[in-house]
């Protein structure tokens, strides 16, 4: 069994057995990687301060069958707000599970990797709800998952104004092409495709100059959410956390 060393973001944890954990990674070179601890929940192992969620890490593992297995890890930079403010800690949980979703073992993820450390290190300054909503829009990007805004998917006419967006097809519709028997369809109007737009160009190292309204924020998060939902075919786990948030 050959062993590796990579930087690795930790995006997922969940306990194994009396002391050990199941551990998510995310490597640029590697893609996904699931992983063993063993002996991690030990209050003096080695690996314990290192393999919490949201850090970065320099770690060494042994390639396994199904499992890889933990040898060494270092912490590189940990993400302190995500561990003392909740509302963060949701939020990044919900962006972390979506990453965890779409990222592939064995093939390399330098882009998502690259956003997800901008991203959380973000969740310090920012709104956590707009972060993550801006988060999961631009992950999207990368994933070959990524909707039509500016086009219609069926014309591929550009949208002006108020139009529709089809849940089941990815992408906006302009009003003359929805037809009665159309399922999941929402409203799109213009100002939910400009604030997506707003997203979707948002840089994480400036402070955003938009502002959003709570109807159209409401719309777009049920459109994001919608169409993970017909993707992956089951609700994320994390928005249970973020209900807990009231």
């Amino acid at each position: 069994m050959g062993q590796y060393q990579t930087d690795a973001l930790v995006l997922g944890v969940k306990n194994w057995g009396e002391a050990d954990k199941i551990i998510t990674l995310l490597s640029r070179e590697h893609g996904k990687i699931t992983a063993t601890a063993f002996g991690c929940r030990r209050p003096k192992s080695p690996l314990a301060g290192a393999l919490q969620m949201f850090n970065e890490v320099d770690i060494q593992l042994t390639k396994g069958n199904r499992l890889d297995t933990v040898r060494q890890a270092s912490l590189k930079h940990a993400n302190r707000t995500m561990s003392t403010d909740f509302s963060a800690m949701a939020y990044g949980a919900f962006v972390a599970e979506l990453a965890t979703n779409l990222a592939v073992e064995g093939f390399p993820q330098g882009d998502m990797y690259d956003k997800l450390l901008e991203v959380f290190d973000a969740f310090g300054s920012r709104n956590p709800r707009i972060a993550a909503l801006a988060a999961a829009f631009q992950i999207l990007e990368f994933s070959g998952m990524q909707l039509s805004y500016e086009r219609c998917v069926r014309s591929g006419l550009d949208i002006e104004g108020d139009a529709f967006f089809s849940i089941q097809e990815g992408g906006a519709l302009l009003p003359e092409m929805v037809q009665p028997d159309d399922k999941d369809i929402m409203e799109y109007p213009e100002a939910m495709r400009v604030f997506i737009g707003q997203l979707l160009k948002l840089n994480w190292l400036e402070k955003p100059a938009f502002k959003v309204s709570g109807s159209i924020m409401v719309q777009a998060e049920a459109l994001l959410l919608g169409y993970l939902y017909s993707m992956f075919g089951k609700p994320m786990k994390s928005l249970k956390f973020i209900q807990q948030l009231g």
